[in-house]
């Protein structure tokens, strides 16, 4: 098949944080963004403020068209962007699934950026999964969208080691970036009509499930490896929570090392200022912590106004 003009006419869906930088590395291209799809306004944060979504924002600043709904397979949508006569549909972090009127819209069909290796985390929440897990390598997929949830083909691939200690929020951004750049080479290979499309093994797909708050509840009885890996993979939510005395206390920025001592029981700092915990097997070693109703603070600070002895997990 012939590749599409250029520049491109380009339908851009996207609604969470993740994919701002591919809007606007697309904004800044040659390529012409005619109309952003995202998701209506929605209460957020701790007063439950109506907000509209990051892309919504970001869309407006460059006063750009933008479409806000919750249907987005409805013959009123589908018609919207048809009169928008797009030559290319992307979908970075949009929160809705793409019916077939719209996977047979274009020169090819809709490319989109997913926070993983595909085909592992497919699903929600790929990154938190990806640290979660204790994948050594992580990255950014771009691939066909399809019916079947993150099971199209791959176009391309970045993979880069895991940072040690870092969050799910954290390492988002940096991946947000790496698929803005990979994108744009995405869309130069259907310029110049030599994309590879190369189907997914789906013997090696996993699928994730939706996080719960339940989840960053940290139990000492595990390793200190399994836990350090739970505690970057649920920040900044739900966030690893376990007691101090009667009140809440928060975990961030997890290694773990070797030595001993009883599950939950608090050593003091190690020679880099990290407070370290016993568990079944290891020490957890914790960079960052916050108490109930105080700042997070590095925890060569908050050992200064706290005398922690002892964390013991929520009931």
């Amino acid at each position: 098949m012939k590749g599409p003009p250029s520049p491109l006419r380009i339908v851009f869906f996207g609604s969470g944080s993740f994919a701002t930088p591919a809007l606007r590395a697309l904004i800044d291209s040659p390529d012409k963004v005619v109309m952003v799809v995202t998701s209506p306004p929605a209460k957020a944060g701790r007063g439950q403020s109506v907000t509209n979504t990051s892309v919504a924002k970001m869309a407006e600043d460059y006063d750009l068209k933008i479409y806000e709904t919750s249907s987005v397979n409805s013959h009123e949508t589908i018609d919207l962007i048809e009169r928008a006569q797009p030559e290319l549909l992307v979908v970075v972090a949009f929160r809705g699934f793409l019916g077939p009127r719209l996977l047979n819209m274009g020169y090819t069909p809709p490319i989109n950026i997913h926070p993983s290796l595909l085909p592992k985390h497919r699903g929600p929440a790929p990154i938190n999964w990806t640290l979660i897990k204790g994948d050594h390598m992580c990255g950014v997929s771009i691939n066909f969208v399809e019916l079947k949830v993150d099971a199209g083909a791959i176009l391309a691939q970045n993979a880069i080691p895991v940072p040690e200690a870092v969050g799910s929020g954290e390492l988002e951004t940096e991946l947000a970036h790496i698929g803005a750049k990979l994108l744009l080479q995405v869309i130069q290979q259907i310029k110049d009509d030599r994309l590879t499309p190369v189907p997914q093994n789906e013997t090696l797909a996993t699928i994730n499930r939706l996080l719960k708050k339940s989840d960053g509840h940290i139990k000492f009885n595990q390793s200190a490896a399994t836990l350090a890996h739970l505690i970057n993979g649920v920040d900044p939510w739900p966030g690893a929570q376990a007691l101090y005395g009667d009140k809440l206390i928060k975990l961030f920025k997890a290694t773990s090392g070797p030595g001993q001592a009883e599950p939950g029981q608090v050593l003091g700092l190690d020679d880099k200022g990290r407070l370290k915990i016993g568990t079944h097997k290891g020490l957890l070693l914790i960079s960052e912590l916050q108490l109930e109703g105080k700042t997070r603070l590095p925890a060569l600070d908050f050992s200064r106004g706290q005398s922690l002895d002892r964390l013991t997990p929520i009931e």
